[in-house]
């Protein structure tokens, strides 16, 4: 890199502190102010620095190198969340906003009211999130910060830990310092500087791939090219595991998503009204599924023209970066990726923290001292975190075994997670169980159920790994919720008297007008106008002009009932 790539990383890291420094005493006013910016954000910042943490450094990594070697439609894994997640944002983000919890784990106060079991579950959540779940995110994270820095900056594998502590602790000082308002203003900064590379590095290959013999032409005859690369969807005309997990992902995957939970809701909680809380999460869904993902995709497959063998699949987006990107550009990449591993760790960190403190610590080991306490141990508790995430990078082989690995525990809780926000029968007793069961299911289904090789490849039973805990969740807290609620509970009256949510799941304790129906039609409009513009796109760039034309018109009709949406929650 030239000197003056090194400026742009070097200003960028500068901001980061800046901002920490600027945030500083506003954040250390209290815990509201720490986690969740005093709930002063509007819709754009919040949706913005949603959509930013996502932007890790290893999404693009693990994006550009499983679209290489399993294709587009091996893409569903993250795609099919976008189910869940329009319903995070037409159903649920409403409902967040008007808890007015701190964290989501604290929602089970609210929810299920005070007791010694709501207890062991509001520990056990903060543990088994902020610690376990955490560390494994931003153990996924510093691997691929590993790759870039070896592949991008030429350091040996072995002193990259020198370049990773340094981030790191950057990413621990402005965090610690200025709380959620230096989190989100920082990944404005960050999504900005990576959106910029990604699609600078995109069109430029692009381009480059084009000219000549043309962009298919060199596809198809590149070493490792395989037709099936570019299909989008799983051949449907014969039963083969990729079909059976395709089915999966649309069916059930995206279950544990609908609700929201972690960082994306400590967002929700922080805006500044339920109609911001709605429109930051459509903001991110649009963000999230139509901008960011072909930059990624086509990166990773114009790379089998460039690389055509590469030990690692997971070097080919730092190789094109290198390859392709000039001076200047080549900053900006370099300090978006860099940017993108703090903005995720210092998101994760804030997280976490929140909910060793609000949930823990504040609740029932120090419960009245001061706020400025409470912030300062905050402070203490993510240098913890910061270590367990070091240790936890030593015990995950590649960035997608982290993330189908997290996909296994999740999926077990999804429905419970769904149903009590409509059910008056779901409890604490109901949640732990599902908690409990799903590690235990989770842990079994990982040991008894491994990949296969069949007739000299791979066979990945993720899909089936992911059938069975659901189910098998399901089918043990479902009747922990009918034996042990036989009538509503104080709590469960208290929460449908605030929330007001309605529906046929609270009609014992007295009716109320559901929005539901409502949030359904939302939910299917903003689905399928985003995967169209989603597919529409992909057909286009890979020169499938009819089906990407139909596509693309089929999202601009839809774009009309969509514009009354959004007008009726900008008045709302």
């Amino acid at each position: 890199m030239a000197w003056i790539d090194w400026t742009i990383v070097g200003l960028y890291i500068a901001s980061a502190i800046g901002i920490g420094a600027w945030f500083t005493r506003k954040a250390s006013q209290g815990t509201s102010d720490f986690f969740v910016a005093g709930r002063s954000l509007g819709w754009f910042v919040a949706g913005t620095s949603i959509v930013a943490t996502t932007f890790a450094a290893d999404t693009p990594v693990f994006v550009s190198a499983m679209s290489r070697t399993d294709g587009i439609a091996a893409n569903w894994f993250w795609w099919s969340v976008l189910i869940g997640q329009v319903a995070t944002a037409t159903i649920f983000a409403r409902l967040w906003r008007r808890s007015e919890v701190i964290t989501d784990v604290e929602f089970v106060q609210l929810r299920y009211g005070s007791g010694p079991i709501t207890t062991v579950l509001r520990i056990f959540k903060s543990f088994f999130q902020g610690v376990g779940i955490n560390c494994v995110i931003m153990a996924a994270v510093t691997l691929a910060m590993v790759k870039i820095t070896t592949v991008l900056l030429g350091i040996d594998p072995q002193h990259t830990w020198i370049v990773l502590l340094v981030l790191g602790l950057v990413g621990l000082l402005y965090s610690a310092m200025s709380g959620l308002y230096g989190v989100v203003y920082t990944d404005i900064v960050q999504f900005s500087l990576a959106m910029v590379g990604s699609i600078g590095l995109a069109i430029i290959a692009y381009i480059d791939a084009s000219s000549g013999d043309g962009l298919m032409s060199k596809l198809t005859t590149a070493t490792e090219f395989k037709p099936e690369l570019l299909q989008f969807f799983p051949r449907y005309d014969e039963i083969s595991w990729p079909l059976f997990t395709f089915i999966v992902y649309i069916m059930v995957l995206w279950w544990a998503s609908a609700p929201g939970k972690g960082y994306s809701v400590q967002r929700l909680l922080a805006t500044k009204s339920e109609r911001d809380a709605k429109l930051a999460f459509l903001w991110y869904a649009f963000l999230h599924y139509v901008m960011r993902p072909w930059p990624w995709i086509v990166v990773g497959i114009l790379s089998l023209i460039y690389f055509p063998t590469v030990d690692d699949p997971e070097h080919v987006f730092p190789l094109m970066i290198d390859h392709f990107l000039p001076t200047g550009l080549k900053g900006i990449m370099v300090a978006a990726m860099l940017a993108a591993f703090m903005s995720t760790i210092d998101t994760h960190l804030n997280w976490g923290a929140s909910y060793l403190v609000n949930d823990v610590y504040q609740p029932y080991m120090v419960k009245s001292a001061t706020p400025n306490h409470y912030v300062w141990i905050a402070r203490f508790v993510m240098v913890f975190i910061m270590a367990g995430a070091i240790i936890a990078t030593t015990l995950i082989p590649d960035i997608l075994s982290a993330f189908k690995f997290i996909g296994v525990f999740f999926a077990g809780i999804g429905t419970v997670m769904i149903a009590r926000w409509f059910w008056w029968r779901v409890n604490a007793q109901t949640e732990l169980a599902s908690l409990i069961a799903t590690v235990l299911v989770g842990t079994l289904v990982l040991v008894f159920v491994p990949n296969l090789e069949i007739d000299g490849e791979a066979v990945d039973r993720f899909g089936l790994r992911i059938l069975i805990t659901t189910f098998g969740v399901a089918a043990i807290w479902i009747p922990v919720a009918l034996f042990s609620s036989t009538e509503p509970s104080k709590a469960a009256i208290a929460f449908h008297h605030k929330m007001q949510i309605g529906g046929i799941g609270w009609n014992k304790i007295s009716p109320v007008h559901s929005a539901l129906k409502v949030g359904l039609y939302e939910w299917v409009l903003v689905m399928s106008l985003l995967l169209c513009i989603l597919l529409g796109t992909g057909k286009l760039l890979f020169h499938e002009w009819l089906v990407g034309g139909i596509l693309m018109s089929v999202a601009a009709l839809l774009v009309i009932p969509f514009m009354k949406l959004l007008k009726r929650a900008r008045q709302s």
